[in-house]
Order: C-alpha cells, then structure tokens, then sequence
C-alpha cells in the first residue's frame, strides 16, 4: 500500500472541511436571524435549575398559567449547556459540527450504495446550499440530523436489506423530545410504505397479461414473498415510529399542537417564513434551481426511481413550496432520491476515469481522522480565539443590546410591552421579568393579534395597554407606537438607533 495515499483526505472528508469553515463564517448570522434562539436559552436554564420540564407558559405574561406543550426542551437542555460552557463560540461550533455531519451522513450513504461520487457530491452539496437559506441556531438543526440518519436507515428498509425496525421507535423517542418536526421522520416512512403498495399491487395485481407471473412454475403467496415482507416491515416501523413519537413531556399533545399551529391561518399569513418562498429574491435562486432540475431529472429518468422515491421527493417539494420554512428540509431529502437518477453519468468517459481514480485511491483509507481534526482544530479556534467572542455576538443593530445593559442597571417594575423579536433577549437578560410577547409562545394567535394591535396604534390600543396594565415599553426607535406613546406623554427613559424605553 502507498503510504502518501493513505493519509490523504477523501472527497467527503474535504467536503465536511468546506461546509465545517464556511458554517463558522455564517455563525454571526445564524445567531442574529431571528428572536428564537434567546428564549431556547432561557427555557434551557429553567429547566436544569428547576430540574422539571414547564408545563404552563413561563416567560410571556399575557398567556401566564397557561398550558404549554414542550416538544423541543431536550435541545433547548443541550443548547443551555453548551451556551454556559463556551458561550455563542460554542453553540456556532455545534451547529457547524450538526450541519456538516447532517449532509456528509448523506454523502457516505449515496457513495456506497450507488458507487458514485462526483455526482453524488454535486447534488448533496446543491441541497446543501439551498438548505442554508434556514441555517439558524435553532432546535430544526438537531431535525436535519436526525434526518439525515433516518433517510439512510428508511432507505434500507425499503430495499428489503436487513436492518432491525426497533431502531426506528428509538431514534423517534428522542427525535420527539428534541423538536417538532419528528412529523417529518414520520412522512419518510409514510412515503415509503405507500410507494411500497403502489409498485406492488401494480406488479401483482393489476399488471398487464404479458406482465403476470407465471402460476405454472410457482404459486405466487404473498406472505412469502419477498416483497411482502419488506412491505410489511415498512408499516410496521411506521406505525411502531408513530406509537413512539408521543412519549414526550407533551404526549399526543405534541402532535395536536404542532398541526394545530401549522393550520392557523391568521399566524401562518403572519410569519415570512410560513408563507411561500419569493423566488424574485436572488437568494432563493439556487433553490428554484434545485426545484427545476429535480422536476428534469424525474422526467428524463423517471423509470429509476421508485413510487416511494416519487412520493417521498413529491411531498417534500409541495412543503417546501408551500413554506419557505421547510426549505431545509427539502434540501436534504431532494438530493437523497435525486442521486440516484444520477448513476448514468458513470458511462461518460471522463466521469468514469475519475470514478475509478477516486475509488482506488479512497479504498486504502480507513476512519474518519480528518473530520474529527477539522472539529479539533477549528473548534479550539473558535472557542478560545478573542476575536470569536467579537465575530459571534447578539448585534446591537438587530437587538436592544444597550438598552438592556441600561436595564439592567436601571431595572423598571411593573409590566412591559415589548418588540415580538426581542422578546426572547429580554426575557434571557432580564429574567425573572416577563416579557408581553416573543417569537415562539404564541401558538393560537390571540396575543399575536393584540400585539399588532398595540404596535401601530390602531383599534383599541389603549384599552390593551390598560386592560395588561402595562407600565412600560421596550420597543423599536423609529415605531408608530414609540411617536404614538410620546404623544400620549410617556416619559423617554433611554433611546438609542435601536431601541427606546418608554414609560407612563
């Protein structure tokens, strides 16, 4: 064996370093795209000082004692602990560690199941960068590695290869506690098991004459089939998955507060991230593209892929489409199913010289050293590098950085009223104080409404202020609601370019 060949690195090992470094360049703006990742933090803290998952709303007055179903607390306990050892240093190296993981799980899988790798790493870095549109330190990221795995354990089954059905309740207890969208493990194996009936009751039943076994040589029984057993396998670990998925803290209430929340109208046409993608913004175009190339490559090599691949790619590009919020997720399933309308490719000359070149080269290495080094390395950069600290930071332009370091030197009593983004920071900084609204509590509606109601002014805003008895506000410079309350002679405690405080 030649020993300079080796120690070098695969072509997935250099693709894991590309999307490693370039995640922790993103990791400014991962922590600072949206509210959500304050509040995740707070909700972590409570619960490891409690030593108890809350069951009623803590952090949002206006919904108090209300109950509240909990179906990510486990990333918030994992995001709380990290924050507390390294600080945002941390939690960027951990999304960076999750995502490049998610997608090189998917790489690996597709290069040793179809013998391909340029092509393969084509279109996983593709989903890849049409996933990013959604890179944010949020609990979805811990969804798109389990994903991941769950994409490759799903896709042996369907193959009929040997693989223990009990590992899909398993992964789907702690899927459940991590995040909500443990839904989407579930559509996998949905997708599946009813592409499975499609192809075999065609095959079987309803084949043509020229196309039906021949009963003379073999009675056909279905229950020995080999086929039947795979189907009925892929039910079963359905079923088994969704027995599985209600043993959280919020039972099958998870269940109806997740469908609850994705079917309301009034908050879904209230949140950009719920409403279809825009695809005259610029960055949305590799992602359109994706979306195009995938709707020409089922039709130029439609025979190669199953019905459950067809179903499994169809569903996942109508949620896409239906919400730019599920992009992320498209972006790992499409390239899983697209990669196989690939395989021709290896005809090509010059593609199969390289094939070949790869795969002999990559055939003497063994382990993962050189993803393991590149955490290593770029880890203890990131964690202990004084310039992380500047890099990966809560911006001031995007929170009320300065107002709440005046807070907290200036603590004010009584309710506030605050900016439904930063409701999240303030209740992580100024804690036990609780906050009007945030990003996330609101699941119904109702205080989302009252909010836009106070924010600009309109309708019945005094009444609310006086029916929350409201004393204060922490709300944005240049609002309607800032000109409106100064009007109405509240006291200007401290202004900023960002925020002001105001009080009665």
């Amino acid at each position: 064996m030649n020993l300079s060949r080796k120690f070098l690195p695969r072509l997935g090992d250099i693709f894991f370093a590309a999307l490693f470094i370039a995640i922790l360049l993103l990791g400014g703006r991962m922590i600072n795209l949206d509210g959500d990742l304050p509040r995740h933090l707070l909700f972590g803290r409570l619960i490891l000082a409690e030593r108890a998952i809350p069951d009623t709303e803590p952090l949002i007055y206006p919904y108090e004692n209300r109950a509240y179903v909990s179906h990510e607390w486990l990333s918030q306990v994992v995001y709380q602990v990290v924050y507390s050892a390294a600080g945002l240093p941390g939690l960027v190296l951990l999304a960076a560690v999750l995502l490049a993981a998610t997608f090189l799980i998917s790489y690996n899988y597709l290069v040793e199941r179809l013998s391909l790798r340029l092509p393969v790493l084509f279109i996983v870095a593709w989903g890849a960068f049409a996933a990013s549109l959604n890179w944010a330190i949020r609990p979805h990221l811990f969804s798109m590695f389990l994903l991941a795995i769950w994409l490759t354990w799903a896709d042996r089954l369907r193959r009929g290869e040997k693989i223990s059905i009990w590992r899909f309740p398993a992964l789907m207890v702690l899927w459940s506690n991590f995040h909500g969208v443990f839904i989407a493990g579930v559509l996998v194996l949905f997708a599946f098991a009813v592409g499975w009936a499609v192809d075999y009751f065609v095959e079987n039943i309803f084949a043509p004459p020229g196309g039906q076994r021949d009963t003379k040589e073999k009675p056909f029984v279905p229950l020995r089939d080999p086929s039947w057993l795979t189907g009925k396998r892929l039910w079963l670990a359905l079923v088994l998955s969704i027995a599985a998925s209600v043993l959280n803290p919020g039972g099958a209430g998870s269940w109806f507060s997740i469908l609850g929340f994705v079917n309301n109208r009034y908050l879904m046409s209230h949140m950009a991230e719920a409403n279809p993608p825009n695809f005259q913004l610029p960055e949305l175009r590799i992602f359109f593209l994706l979306l195009v190339f995938s709707i020409f490559l089922l039709t130029v090599k439609r025979n190669q892929l199953s019905s459950g691949q067809g179903l499994l790619l169809a569903g996942f590009s109508a949620m896409s489409l239906m919400a730019f919020r599920n992009v992320h997720l498209y972006g790992v399933v499409a390239p899983f199913v697209l990669a196989e309308a690939l395989t021709d490719l290896r005809s090509l000359p010059l593609v199969n010289r390289l094939e070949e070149t790869l795969a002999r080269v990559e055939d003497q290495i063994r382990g993962a050293m050189y993803p393991i080094l590149t955490v290593l390395v770029f880890g203890a950069l990131v964690v202990f590098s004084p310039i992380s600290k500047i890099l990966y930071r809560f911006e001031p332009q995007t929170f009320p950085v300065d107002a709440v370091r005046w807070l907290e030197s200036n603590p004010q009593s009584g309710r506030m009223f605050n900016d439904l983004n930063w409701g999240g920071y303030l209740a992580l900084n100024l804690h036990p104080q609780k906050t009007f609204v945030d990003s996330v509590a609101d699941v119904t509606g109702e205080v989302t409404l009252e909010y836009e109601t106070i924010l600009t002014a309109g309708g019945r805003w005094r009444y609310l202020l006086d029916r929350y008895d409201i004393e204060w506000a922490v709300i944005e410079t240049d609002s309607t609601l800032a000109r409106a309350l100064i009007d109405e002679s509240w006291k200007v405690l401290y202004e900023d370019k960002t925020a002001v405080i105001l009080r009665r």
